[in-house]
């Protein structure tokens, strides 16, 4: 008899221990993306955190189900499938749900190269404004010049008397008829 309930006993902890609840499976599958994350050097550099996985789907051996990550503070739901094999079991996920990943990554690229690029347009428009600066340097520096020619050119002419009564020139008499 007490052979009987130990060979029962341990055949129910075999059986229990083969059968996995959904939630345990759940936790299981979880916890091992959440390692594969942290130690893929495909996945390191992007810190991953797994949040939730929960099983919405189940045909024969196969699992499907949803994952909830945290990248960058954002939540994200990608899809995971899973899969019974004769070790236990194995997930895989479609290389295309890490799309959020690459788009995240672009959109930061787009915002360094529009800070880049209005670092370079306002040092063009210094640039400009300088040139423009000193082009207006030049023409005061000309015109002061030239202003010093005009007077120079002015002291060697001879000053009109304005006592002098001018002298009409041309026919004024064919304007009055």
């Amino acid at each position: 008899m007490y052979k009987g309930v130990l060979l029962l006993c341990m055949l129910l902890s075999t059986a229990c221990s083969y059968f996995v609840s959904i939630e345990e499976l759940a936790q299981h599958v979880e916890l091992q993306m959440q390692r594969e994350f942290n130690a893929n050097t495909e996945y390191k550099k992007y810190h991953l955190i797994v949040e939730d996985v929960q099983i919405t789907e189940r045909k024969g051996n196969e699992f499907k189900a949803i994952s909830k990550l945290k990248y960058q503070g954002q939540p994200f739901v990608i899809d995971v499938n899973i899969q019974k094999s004769k070790t236990g079991f194995s997930w895989h996920i479609a290389e295309e749900a890490f799309t959020f990943i690459d788009e995240i990554e672009i959109e930061k690229y787009r915002q360094q190269l529009d800070r880049e690029l209005e670092q370079i347009i306002l040092s063009l428009e210094q640039d400009d404004l300088s040139a423009k600066a000193s082009v207006q340097q030049e023409n005061v520096a000309t015109g002061a010049m030239a202003q010093g020619s005009i007077a120079q050119q002015e002291q060697k002419m001879p000053k009109p008397n304005y006592d002098e009564k001018p002298y009409p020139v041309g026919n004024i008499n064919a304007y009055t008829q």
